[in-house]
């Protein structure tokens, strides 16, 4: 069986106010045993040093993530193919991943969770410069 290559890390920006983006990023640094998930709150301002792409994004409506190597821009549901190439336990979601219709609609829960909790809370949505 052929070995593929190690990707780059992905440095992943999540909004620390959100519970369930925090728990989210706590359980992923939790299981990145090889450090390629870097895992920072948006505020940080290390993210912007390490990812300028990510400048002007709205990244509190949905998490971010960029691929250091590549420097693609993933967000929301769109970081679950990248996130379980750089986690070995999760490699076998992947192909469901790419059924057709499975991430978008992953997407759609993910941006009525965003939307219930910015109502629910009255906070709104932080944005970048």
């Amino acid at each position: 069986m052929p070995r593929t290559a190690m990707p780059a890390p992905l440095l992943i920006a999540y909004d620390p106010d959100c519970s369930l983006c925090f728990r989210m990023a706590l359980w992923l640094a939790r299981r990145d045993r090889r450090g390629l998930l870097l895992v920072a709150p948006l505020r940080d301002p290390e993210v912007l040093v390490l990812a300028p792409e990510l400048a002007g994004r709205d990244l509190s409506r949905e998490i971010h993530g960029l691929d250091l190597g590549t420097r693609r821009i993933w967000q929301g549901a769109e970081l679950l193919a990248p996130i379980a190439r750089r986690l070995p336990a999760w490699a076998w979601a992947a192909p469901l991943l790419r059924i057709p219709g499975v991430t978008a609609l992953v997407h759609r829960l993910y941006l009525g969770w965003s939307g219930w909790r910015f109502r629910r809370t009255g906070r709104l949505p932080f944005r970048d410069g």
